[in-house]
């Protein structure tokens, strides 16, 4: 997201007239007016093994500091929630919680999910690198474990932005079975109103 993107290119790469200096900077006096972010989202996963794909879509909500929702409309209705401390997941009337201080795998991807949905750098974990790439029609992110044996459900995470506008278009999870998720987002709403509530199970 905007905020994401200023904060790393400020502390992780060097800034020069061939690294898009006007484009950070820019960024950078934005971020700081985003509290929350909010739009559609169409999933799909990728199977490798089976050699086939599964689409799903719904509506996604973060709020500053570590709340993220995404609500599934189709073709299954749930909802999965994270904060700073719980990932819940709801589903025909029942929930699931799990405790991100028990699980070090869930407490890295919600510090990366955190990091790509509200761009606050210090919930990316330490143990993660993070690389820059502007492409021809966006700019990308790729953030990876440091180490391959690290216990993490991802091997890469890939975010991009519009070239133009700066809009949140696309996340991919990547899986070490080689699976992969991809995120395809818009109708990016910035700063509307989210209750507090949105983010409770």
């Amino acid at each position: 997201m905007k905020v994401l993107t200023a904060v790393l290119a400020m502390l992780l790469f060097p800034v020069g007239p061939e690294s898009g200096e006007q484009f950070f900077s820019d960024l950078a006096r934005q971020s700081k007016e985003v509290a929350t972010v909010s739009g559609t989202f169409v999933q799909t996963k990728h199977i490798k093994v089976l050699g086939e794909k599964v689409e799903s879509g719904g509506t996604f909500f973060y709020k500053r500091s570590g709340n993220v929702r995404f609500d599934y409309s189709a073709p299954k209705v749930m909802s999965i929630i994270m904060t700073t401390s719980n990932i819940h997941i709801l589903s025909m009337g029942r929930t699931t919680t799990f405790s991100l201080e028990s699980q070090k795998g869930l407490s890295d991807l919600a510090g990366v999910m955190e990091a790509c949905m509200g761009g606050n750098i210090a919930s990316i974990p330490k143990t993660y690198k993070v690389t820059y790439e502007l492409k021809p029609d966006r700019h990308k992110l790729y953030i990876e474990p440091k180490n391959k044996n690290l216990i993490s459900p991802y091997t890469r995470i890939e975010l991009s932005l519009s070239k133009g506008s700066l809009a949140l278009e696309e996340l991919i999870l990547v899986e070490k079975t080689q699976d992969y998720t991809v995120y395809k987002f818009s109708g990016i709403t910035l700063n509307r109103s989210l209750p507090a509530s949105m983010f409770r199970p």
